[in-house]
């Protein structure tokens, strides 16, 4: 064997040795103050003055236990003979084995043993002996290569006879980890990224789409550790997550994952898989580090969700797109202008909306693939609903679908509307825009309406979209009923979803929606709410009828009478009914509700006219007063204005705060909103 094979081949191992063990190496230059202790002089004093000198050192550090390290060092020392113009030179070679503690993330304590050969160089001669050293090093890191190091060592250096030297030196060097610029990258990430449902893409900015297990491997803190994600795809730039100061050695933390999805996400129509990357940045003893972790995120198609939470379904009510503008607000004209004075605004817009989905052909189609019975009774499985457009464009939906779409139309004309659910089931209720005490004067019997917070509301049944509004209503009354008396009714309000779960519109392509015969619309819409004037009526009609027969109390059923007629819009006989009790004696209810007809049927000054008449026989009645201030708002005479409600505020400051005039103190402005005028204050 060659003599380049046989140092070779040492060599080789030796490196591949390192290599499995993960060894960490570094290198030291070290300066040296060498103070002698022996030999000495025969007057005690030192045989050696004050000496200096400089050593290169190599620390191999195991991965397995880094708390160990082996060095092997050459050392040159001159140390200036006393009281002499020579000195001795000592040149030396060793190793030694060292144990290694860090109080801190920076700092760390070492203490060695080992020892070597060495060669004495003097004027005499030179010698070859062994030495033996123990000491102590305190270090502190700069950064990830380079250490800063105060140590002193205690070094005998052996001869025949005795010690040629023994003393202590004092080094201050520097020292370079060669494997210190790949460091840092000791950090574990274990994410978890959920399927995302582009319905829900700007939700996910404030609530997580998943979460991120961070682990510290290092044998040092991690600093400052910021924490992004991005899908090149779908996002702008990486969305920030979290932010922590530090992360410990050993340490883990749980981070919720954000991300700010922008409107590309939206045009995913069949599920999909998308490349996206977790990227943490941090310091590493001072060393800015970048490690990024690709992950795959799985995206639904658009029309995807779950019922983990009911309130999600609100998002789809996309009361702003177009075609459902379009389709709420050609009706809504079309009920404000017949049947004016019926009810009210919301209840015959309600009516209307309803039958034109019945002229447009809607219908009531369960989805076999995802049927919303045994979707919702379930948080992860996926169900598909369609937006309000494509079930319009479709003619067809399940419950969910028509909930969304009727919902949609409701909320695009101004009425509040909530969906209702019972097991296996959901469909909608609407904002009558009448108080409770007000509805009960309206309708024929409490189970007709429900309450929700101080209002009432009508419950529809949706799916019976083919049969008409009063199947529907009365169904879904019944449907409330049962439910709330059984404990598994629930319900949100649509805008108080929308506060979490914001509405979102899709683009109009290849959905095409067109809008129903308006004169087929009127026609039906028409039809029904004579059915529900006639359902609300007839029996109260009959009733008063028959005690104005009995006599007993004539002018207090003849002023009922003609407010029964009046909520339902029959002015003329309403009006009959009022002057007929008239007849009998000046009765203020009388001449107040013949003012709320006249104001009604825009005839504002004979309005004023009644109403100046009630208030001479009752000059405090608030009811002709806030009428008084309508019918005057109306002739723009804002002088008696003024006066008329300055009387309305001292004799009534409830009926006060229902007055909806600018410039008139009003705080409520449902009327006028509305765009309609209404009367709910009748005199009894």
């Amino acid at each position: 064997m060659s003599r380049r094979a046989s140092i070779a081949s040492p060599l080789a191992l030796l490196f591949a040795v390192l290599a499995f063990a993960q060894v960490d190496v570094s290198m030291s230059a070290v300066p040296t103050v060498a103070v002698p202790l022996a030999p000495t002089l025969s007057d005690g004093l030192p045989f050696y003055e004050l000496g200096y000198g400089a050593g290169i050192r190599v620390d191999l550090v195991p991965g397995f236990a880094d708390f160990g390290f082996l060095r092997a060092g050459v050392d040159a020392e001159l140390l200036p003979l006393k009281n002499g113009d020579s000195a001795l030179t000592l040149v030396s070679a060793g190793t030694a084995l060292g144990a290694s503690w860090s109080p801190a993330a920076r700092l760390s304590l070492r203490a060695w043993g080992g020892g070597g050969i060495y060669q004495a160089l003097a004027e005499a001669g030179s010698i070859r002996n062994p030495f033996w050293e123990a000491g102590t090093e305190f270090a502190v890191r700069l950064g990830p290569t380079l250490e800063l190091g105060l140590g002193g060592r205690y070094r005998d250096f052996l001869a025949p006879g005795g010690s040629i030297y023994q003393g202590v030196s004092v080094s201050l060097g520097v020292a370079y980890d060669l494997a210190g610029a790949k460091r840092g990258g000791g950090i574990r990430m274990e994410p978890s990224i959920r399927p995302i449902f582009p319905l829900f893409y700007t939700w996910y900015d404030e609530n997580p789409a998943g979460e991120l297990v961070i682990s510290n491997d290092e044998r040092v803190p991690l600093e400052k550790v910021k924490i992004s994600f991005y899908a090149k795809q779908y996002m702008d730039g990486p969305r920030l997550c979290a932010e922590l100061p530090s992360l410990a050695p050993g340490a883990q933390a749980a981070v919720p994952v954000y991300a700010l999805f922008n409107d590309q996400i939206f045009r995913v129509t069949e599920g999909t898989k998308s490349a996206g990357e977790i990227v943490v940045e941090y310091f590493y003893l001072g060393s800015a580090r970048t490690v990024s972790y690709p992950v795959t995120v799985t995206v639904n198609n658009r029309n995807a969700m779950t019922w983990d939470d009911d309130r999600k379904a609100a998002a789809f009510v996309a009361a702003k797109n177009p075609a459902v503008l379009a389709f709420s607000k050609s009706v809504a004209s079309t009920a404000r202008r017949s049947g004016s004075g019926t009810a009210t605004t919301e209840i015959r817009t309600a009516i209307g909306l309803f039958e034109a989905l019945r002229v447009h052909g809607l219908g009531y189609v369960i989805d076999p693939a995802t049927p919303y019975e045994k979707l919702a009774a379930s948080d992860t499985a996926v169900d598909f609903l369609q937006f309000p457009q494509q079930t319009l464009a479709y003619r067809a939906g399940d419950c969910d679908d028509l909930s969304v779409v009727y919902a949609a139309l409701l909320e695009a004309a101004g009425i509040k509307s909530a969906f209702v659910l019972v097991p296996g089931h959901v469909y909608v209720a609407f904002d009558t825009g009448l108080s409770h005490s007000a509805a009960r004067r309206l309708f024929a019997s409490e189970s007709d309406f429900v309450e929700i917070d101080g209002a009432a509301w009508l419950p529809v049944e949706v799916t019976l979209v083919a049969d008409g509004f009063m199947k529907a209503w009365r169904t879904g009354a019944r449907e409330w009923r049962e439910a709330e008396r059984d404990a598994s009714l629930s319900y949100f309000e649509t805008r108080k979803a929308w506060e979490l779960y914001e509405p979102v519109g899709i683009a109009d392509e290849g959905v095409a929606v067109s809008l129903p015969d308006p004169a087929r619309v009127a026609k039906a819409y028409e039809a029904e709410l004579a059915a529900f004037v006639a359902d609300q009526t007839a029996a109260r009609v009959s009733e008063l009828n028959a005690s104005l027969k009995a006599g007993k109390d004539p002018e207090g059923d003849l002023n009922r009478l003609g407010i029964l007629y009046a909520q339902f819009g029959v002015f003329d006989k309403a009006r009959a009914q009022f002057l007929e009790a008239l007849k009998r004696r000046e009765n203020p209810a009388a001449l107040v509700n013949l003012g709320n007809i006249a104001y009604l049927e825009d005839k504002p000054r004979e309005a004023v006219g009644w109403y100046e008449r009630a208030l001479k026989v009752s000059p405090k009645s608030g009811v002709a007063l806030l009428g008084l201030a309508r019918a005057l708002y109306e002739l723009e005479d804002f002088t008696a204005l003024g006066a008329a409600v300055a009387r309305l505020k001292e004799a009534s400051p409830e009926l006060a705060e229902k007055l909806a005039l600018p410039g008139a103190g009003a705080t409520t402005a449902r009327a006028s909103e509305s765009g309609e005028k209404e009367i709910e204050s009748w005199s009894e």
